[in-house]
């Protein structure tokens, strides 16, 4: 379990995993950002959780704001995806898009 627990979920994406075993659902679900419980100035953390086929991932991102707590929560997402994508072909909408990318220069 995370260390700091999951928020209400702001965002779900379901992605299809294709193996040898045929397609299986990861889900990502990512939470309100809120403030650290215990931060003395005031940080804030961006909670989101991966449930695939053969584990469920929970982590969080941290930031000065919700806004940078949440960009870096992306970051985290689009790194962890690229594992989960190892064991067979991930997609989002029959696309290997996931559609996380960021534009310009927060890329």
């Amino acid at each position: 379990m995370a260390k700091h627990p999951m928020t209400d979920v702001i965002a779900l994406r379901r992605f299809a995993l294709l193996g040898p075993n045929g397609a299986q659902d990861v889900i990502l679900s990512i939470g309100k950002p809120v403030r650290f419980p215990d931060a003395p100035h005031g940080d804030w953390y961006c909670p989101w959780t991966i449930d695939g086929p053969d584990r469920f991932h929970e982590h969080y991102a941290g930031g000065l704001d919700g806004l940078q707590a949440l960009l870096m929560a992306l970051s985290g997402i689009r790194a962890e995806l690229q594992v989960v994508g190892r064991s067979g072909k991930l997609t989002w909408l029959d696309d290997e898009d996931l559609g996380l990318e960021l534009v310009g220069g927060a890329a």
